[in-house]
């Protein structure tokens, strides 16, 4: 296989992910403990498997088994995803949302407008908006994760964006 994936078969590369495709779900799991993490895993392993084609030459026999070398490619590679992760949320700017508002002639009922969120939605969208938490202090409050608070901030901006195009309020 390894010959093969050298000559750039394609064939071989349907062959490794037969083979050691649930060996590199396993490491990526390993790296990536939450499921908003692991929810890019076929990402990840499609980024593992390209630099596992390009990267074969490198690979020396002498120097180790390839099942040791395949997983650290795939550690680094999830490692390296997770820390793009880490960086948007560090990047992400939630005050720059914009929230629908309705059309000046008629009146827009907030409560009204924040039934299309999850009860879990709301009640975020509200500590930050209402009570003016900072996403660190609502994972806190609500024992979460502060990317799961980003989350279903950025849900909520989406849902109320969808419902203000569905009832024509402008932005």
């Amino acid at each position: 296989m390894i010959t093969k994936l050298r000559s750039q078969d394609q064939g071989a590369l349907a062959e490794l992910i037969r083979q050691y495709g649930d060996y590199v779900l396993q490491v990526i799991w390993h790296q990536l403990p939450s499921s908003y993490e692991r929810s890019y895993t076929s990402d990840i392993a499609n980024r593992c498997y390209f630099q596992i084609w390009s990267k074969i030459s490198t690979f020396d026999e002498t120097r180790g088994n390839f099942k040791t070398w395949l997983g650290a490619i795939v550690k680094h590679q999830a490692i390296d995803y997770q820390r793009g992760l880490n960086a948007t949320f560090k990047q992400m700017d939630i005050a720059d949302m914009v929230i629908p508002t309705a059309p000046p002639d008629e009146p827009l009922e907030l409560g009204q407008l924040l039934n299309v969120l999850s009860e879990k939605e709301r009640e975020i969208f509200q500590l930050y908006f209402e009570k003016d938490l900072t996403p660190e202090e609502i994972s806190q409050r609500l024992r979460m994760r502060r990317g799961a608070v980003y989350k279903h901030l950025s849900r909520a901006r989406h849902k109320l964006q969808q419902e203000a195009v569905k009832n024509d309020f402008g932005n």
